[in-house]
């Protein structure tokens, strides 16, 4: 069985068990929970199913990869016991849900509104690939840490033989040369993970704070950190043409 195929089917029976009351932790799991102590708005809730990715992870190449710190904050009446996308996931299984994006679908969005994270990052996609065809549906989005928490308060000590489980070595298996995550806080993540503090890819940017650090991974694959100041989501129209330049981009 494929690295993917094996999270897959792990997280399927996981989340089963949870959208059908059986809320006790794996062993596994208790161990990535207790990796991370967040405090006041950072502090983990369990009242909500754990969401350790988005997107299709064991079929077809997503267009852009992303990581991200965790799943952020609690929607219980989406994700809670009687949520609607805990209905939807107890009718079918948590990656049959996932692959739905569920979090532009019209009944989210009569909720919260437009979801201006997930629409940042396909237009992103789109032009990183110089493709309108590109959809919300082609982008995979994988957490560091599966729990909820508002914010992101404390550091996170995650196992290295959990993440390259759960994260990593599915990851590893898709063709697709670069990962990306957005935000300064992701270099000290890189650090946490044992990448050092990568390569600054050189270029004009339009942004003056702009930054690009790029990690060699094992896999062969190279995460992209990139940041600026006050901002932590992916670049404009001028900056993603200069990255694609900058990096070759076809």
């Amino acid at each position: 069985m494929s690295a993917r195929a094996e999270v897959v089917q792990f997280w399927d029976g996981e989340i089963a068990k949870w959208v059908n009351g059986d809320h006790t932790l794996s062993p596994i799991l208790e161990q990535w929970k207790n990796s991370y102590q967040g405090r006041g708005q950072g502090a983990v809730d369990l009242s909500v199913f754990p969401e350790p990715y988005g997107g299709v992870l064991n079929g077809e190449t997503p267009k852009l990869i992303m990581l991200g710190l965790n799943p952020g904050a609690a929607q219980p009446e989406f994700q809670g016991l009687h949520g609607s996308f805990t209905n939807q996931i107890r009718s079918s299984s948590y990656s049959e849900w996932a692959e739905t994006v569920p979090y532009a679908s019209a009944e989210w969005e009569a909720a919260k509104g437009v979801n201006t994270y997930l629409r940042n990052r396909v237009t992103f996609a789109k032009r990183l690939h110089a493709d309108e065809r590109v959809g919300a549906d082609r982008l995979l989005f994988m957490e560091l840490y599966p729990f909820h928490s508002s914010r992101v308060t404390a550091s996170m000590h995650i196992p290295s033989a959990v993440l390259e489980r759960f994260v990593f070595a599915p990851l590893g298996e898709i063709d697709s040369e670069f990962i990306f995550a957005f935000g300064k806080p992701w270099q000290r993540v890189a650090i946490m993970l044992g990448l050092g503090e990568g390569e600054v890819l050189r270029a004009a940017w339009q942004t003056p704070s702009r930054e690009a650090r790029l990690y060699p991974l094992r896999s062969g694959q190279t995460l992209i950190v990139m940041s600026q100041s006050g901002y932590a989501g992916p670049p404009g129209a001028e900056d993603t043409s200069k990255l694609r330049r900058s990096l070759n981009f076809r």
